[in-house]
């Protein structure tokens, strides 16, 4: 009998700093209306606090608290860990990424395996996919998959999409088990998008001056995120359509009605997310957007942390909206 993999323990840390809706870090948004007549800020509602790593505060010491909770969770140690996938977003080199140190400061084993998964903000569903086949597989026994965000560092506060963003991070180990099963995914990737969201170095505009974002603690300059005229459609076009088309294409592949479903989604306007909930139909849908905003790579293994010991029904579908542009959806079996 094949060995079926699971979710064994979550855990998560956030920052201790909160901006709310009136932070003079929004003083600067732009408020004209964009090509199709809408304020870009005001679409990201429903949002009351985001946490905020301080100036030198670094998102890896908080990878490693949620990864120690879920190690606790799991009942078990850094030294019964085989591999450690995830992502620490943004890195502090471009090359390796964050996640080797954060296998350091845990001090796991040199034997394991550290796979770095560079999809945001997809990057915790694929190490969990990746994790369970490793299992099922009989190539692993259990993995760490762990992700962490700084993006409210690398953002341009003059554009709306920043109003939502939040820092955090969120882990899950994922071994041998009969409950939060990984029973099947699903991707649509829509590539030709591959321009409308993005990550990189780039000059910002404000009050007619054209700066480049430094890093506060090294004054080095430091990327900055970007969603061009075109991610904005596709966020309200593309993405908004996929992750009902998905979500439901996984939900029938598996017979899975979506009432005895419990949905996490992408969280960054509760615009989208009333709409998934009205397509999709599911009989939980859980969130934490008015707490913890938009955590990009950590909005998933977070909120997982956060709701795990309360799901009560038979399935939990995730669903990440990503750059790329691609949404993947994954099913549990609770």
């Amino acid at each position: 009998m094949t060995q079926t993999a699971g979710i064994l323990g979550a855990g998560y840390s956030v920052p201790n700093g909160v901006r709310r809706n009136d932070d003079p870090a929004y003083a600067s948004l732009n408020q004209n209306r964009n090509a199709q007549g809408v304020i870009e800020a005001a679409v990201f509602r429903g949002l009351d606090r985001r946490r905020v790593l301080a100036k030198g505060e670094r998102i890896e010491d908080h990878v490693v608290k949620a990864a120690d909770l879920a190690l606790g969770k799991a009942g078990l140690e850094p030294v019964d860990i085989d591999r450690l996938y995830g992502y620490i977003t943004v890195p502090e080199y471009l090359t390796p990424n964050s996640l080797y140190h954060v296998h350091h400061l845990l001090g796991l084993p040199s034997e394991v395996m550290v796979v770095p998964i560079n999809s945001e903000y997809s990057n915790f569903l694929l190490g969990v996919v990746h994790a369970a086949e490793a299992v099922e597989a009989g190539r692993a026994r259990n993995s760490l998959v762990a992700c962490g965000a700084n993006w409210t560092g690398h953002m341009d506060y003059t554009k709306g999409h920043a109003v939502s963003i939040g820092d955090a991070a969120g882990a899950a180990v994922v071994g041998p088990s009969d409950r939060f099963v990984v029973v099947d995914h699903l991707t649509q990737t829509a590539s030709s998008q591959y321009h409308g969201l993005t990550m990189t170095m780039r000059t910002l505009h404000l009050n007619g001056l054209t700066l480049l974002p430094a890093d506060p603690v090294t004054g080095l300059p430091t990327p900055t995120y970007d969603m061009t005229q075109t991610g904005i459609e596709d966020l309200g076009g593309l993405v908004k359509d996929a992750v009902a088309v998905v979500a439901l294409d996984l939900l029938k592949r598996n017979d899975v009605d979506p009432n005895q479903v419990t949905l996490m989604t992408h969280q960054g306007s509760r615009i989208l997310m009333d709409h998934w909930n009205e397509r999709i139909k599911p009989r939980e849908y859980l969130d934490t957007l008015a707490e913890h905003g938009n955590m990009t790579v950590a909005t998933y293994p977070v909120n997982l942390a956060y709701y795990l010991d309360e799901i009560t029904t038979e399935y939990t579908l995730i669903v990440a909206v990503a750059c790329g542009l691609h949404v993947t959806a994954m099913l549990l079996r609770n």
